[in-house]
């Protein structure tokens, strides 16, 4: 075929300049070059918009999510079936809402992961949004309508075109308020559709709404969602997964969830111990199977009541079981080495086998305000290990709406229950976290311990104890000593310490003898002088009030020189000299009692001694008075009177037979 070529054209200056210099006249060029670029603006359309805003990290499937949490094989069974239960709805619906509700690390995410991939694999209409706070993506609510609205596209085409329009429409839609997104692109297509296909539902899922960031957001979200869902006639139901905290509480207490809520705590009723030790179980035959130093791993490891340690510790909740069993399958690592250190039988060095749970436990603290108050109350209960709340607000002087206040914010990990008068620690490794300042840092406790003693012997001094009744007597200080170092003020109030303080804990004979093994084995520096002296104090005072007591103090304590001593003061006392009147009322003999210096540096110095004189008055008990001559520490710390031994009613079971007249 011929090829037919057209003569060249000349370029056309005059028509260019125009382009260029359109408002131009008389226009003059010469030489130059010059290019025309035509910029075409396209208009984007609304699919294109909505795509821009999707926060693609918030799928159940999101490859951002990478092996996302989910439900180990054969755990979780009770309250998945509970759940798929309520979506397929076997029995006629009743509520549009569920909240699967628990402590930090629960697994509530897992759940609501398992739920939307059984969902799927069953041909339910699922979309799903999961919150995380760490991700800035979807740590908001801006993102969760749009992304909501694009899954729907995908699973429900026909409302595509309705949800693009309502876009194009408006494109600034998605800086309007969560209520007008959520009518123009969820719920106005849905109820469209609805029309022509009454039976449709969809599932929406909607975890981690804890980690949305602004409180007021969070209850906004729960409650208008509420309100659209009261008169129970739209096309899908919503499953909530969060924390129980109190704002959520609130929302979830709203009127408009009456009667549509379906509440589902992650409690003791699903049984949790049983899944977690048979995700342990499992878990532990896949390292022995799959890890590089398997074949090295004996038979029985790991033995059972270590393995039973773990479920203890985790408190019924997964997260604990999980971050061992994580730490244990590091491939240059061997895994016995690595279970001693979460044992504690070996240092982790720079290891960090439990860095999720301390990211989790710093952030609980970060959101507390008055933070040193509140570590202060935990520090007490930890180091006190008592589990009376009544017993711990008497000693802060705290009412019921100050225990509330401190516990607000701990729901996640810490429970409060004045109902009880019970506290659990809803993870039984935060005490661990909170007392390593290697891992808790700011948060850590351990500077609370002396205080804390101090404190309590002001209390007792003050007379705070004095009257209680044993079942309300305070006798955490046995607890608080074990934890603290020893100060000079700290000694001191050891040496002013009186049993009279907290009388009816010594009706209980393991007070004394416990509070005497503590101050024993601590290193106070004396040469044991403060503990001699204590021991005579507390003796004597056992002896004299609550003498059916004295054998606990045996157990543990070497009395048989007081008890000598008392006996040589009754026979000086009980048995006047040949010189003495016949009808005397009163003897007196005196003995020496050792001081304790407060500070290591007088430890070689000579004690002081005071003398004590003691007296019987006319119902045969004998007061014991320090000498006034003697300016000893214990004679200015000791109160006055101090009763020392027993009636003379119990004369005869000490060997002898005299009464007096």
């Amino acid at each position: 075929m011929p090829v037919f070529s057209q003569p060249t054209r000349q370029p056309d200056v005059s028509q260019h300049a125009g382009e260029f210099f359109t408002n131009a006249r008389h226009t003059m060029i010469t030489g130059g070059n010059f290019t025309n670029i035509n910029h075409s603006i396209t208009q984007k359309n609304g699919f294109q918009i909505l795509q821009e805003h999707v926060a693609t990290a918030a799928f159940h499937n999101s490859k951002e999510r990478f092996d996302p949490p989910r439900c180990h094989e054969h755990t979780r069974e009770a309250v998945l079936d509970e759940i798929f239960d309520w979506i397929v709805g076997t029995v006629p619906r009743e509520t549009w809402i569920a909240w699967l509700n628990g402590a930090a690390g629960a697994g509530k995410s897992a759940i609501c992961q398992s739920i939307a991939e059984r969902c799927i694999l069953h041909g339910i209409l699922v979309a799903s949004f999961f919150f995380f706070r760490t991700d800035s993506s979807r740590n908001r609510i801006d993102p969760l309508v749009v992304t909501l609205a694009y899954q729907i596209i995908q699973l429900l085409p026909e409302t595509k075109n309705h949800i693009v329009e309502a876009i194009e429409s408006n494109p600034l839609i998605f800086q309007q308020t969560f209520e007008a997104q959520l009518d123009m692109l969820i719920v106005r297509p849905l109820r469209l559709l609805q029309a022509s296909y009454p039976a449709l539902k969809l599932l929406l899922i909607i975890d981690g709404v804890d980690e949305c960031d602004g409180e007021s957001t969070q209850m906004n979200l729960i409650r208008t969602l509420a309100k659209l869902l009261r008169t129970k006639n739209l096309p899908f139901i919503v499953l909530f997964g969060s924390r129980r905290e109190n704002q959520l509480l609130m929302a979830f207490n709203s009127r408009d969830m009456a009667g549509n809520l379906t509440q589902l705590p992650l409690d003791d009723n699903y049984q949790p111990e049983k899944d977690i030790l048979r995700f342990l179980n499992d878990s532990f035959d896949e390292i022995k199977q799959t890890h590089p130093f398997g074949k090295r791993l004996g038979t029985d490891w790991p033995l059972p009541e270590h393995v039973q340690e773990i479920v203890v510790k985790s408190s019924g909740q997964f997260i604990y079981a999980s971050v061992v069993i994580n730490f244990l399958s590091a491939p240059l690592a061997h895994p016995a080495s690595q279970l001693e250190i979460i044992r504690g039988l070996r240092p982790s060095g720079r290891l960090t086998p439990f860095a999720q749970l301390d990211a989790l436990y710093s952030y609980v603290f970060s959101q507390v305000d008055g933070i040193s108050t509140t570590l202060e109350f935990l520090a007490y209960l930890i180091f006190g290990d008592t589990g009376n709340i009544g017993i711990t607000l008497h000693f802060f002087e705290f009412g019921d709406a100050d225990a509330q206040s401190i516990s607000a914010p701990l729901t996640s990990v810490f429970l409060c229950d004045l109902d009880t008068n019970g506290i659990t620690f809803r993870h039984a490794s935060l005490p661990d976290f909170l007392c390593d300042q290697g891992r808790s840092g700011e948060y850590c406790i351990n500077r609370f311990a002396t205080p804390l003693c101090i404190r309590w012997f002001q209390a007792a001094e003050a007379g705070r104890f004095r009257d209680l009744s044993y079942e309300e007597q305070n006798e955490d200080i046995i607890d608080l000593l074990q934890h603290a170092e020893i100060t000079d003020e700290l000694y001191a109030s050891l040496v002013a310490y009186a049993p009279s303080q907290n009388h009816s804990a010594y009706s209980r004979g393991y007070f004394p003898k416990s509070l005497l093994k503590v101050i024993h084995d601590m290193d106070l520096r004396d040469g044991g002088k403060l503990y001699s002296s204590l021991l005579n104090t507390i003796v004597r005072y056992v002896r004299k009030e609550f003498p059916m007591k004295l054998e606990y103090l045996e157990e543990k304590h070497d009395v048989s020189g007081i008890l000598a001593q008392l006996a040589a003061e009754e026979e000086a006392v009980l048995l006047p000299g040949p010189d003495a009147p016949a009808d005397t009322d009163s003897a007196s003999v005196e003995y020496e009692v050792p001081q304790a210096s407060t500070s290591p540096q007088f430890d070689n110095a000579r004690q002081p001694i005071v003398k004590i004189s003691p007296t019987v008055d006319s119902r045969g008990t004998v007061d014991a008075i320090p000498t006034p001559s003697h300016g000893s520490l214990l004679a200015h710390t000791s109160p006055p009177n101090k009763r020392v031994w027993a009636p003379k009613t119990w004369f005869g079971k000490l060997g002898g037979s005299h009464t007096k007249k």
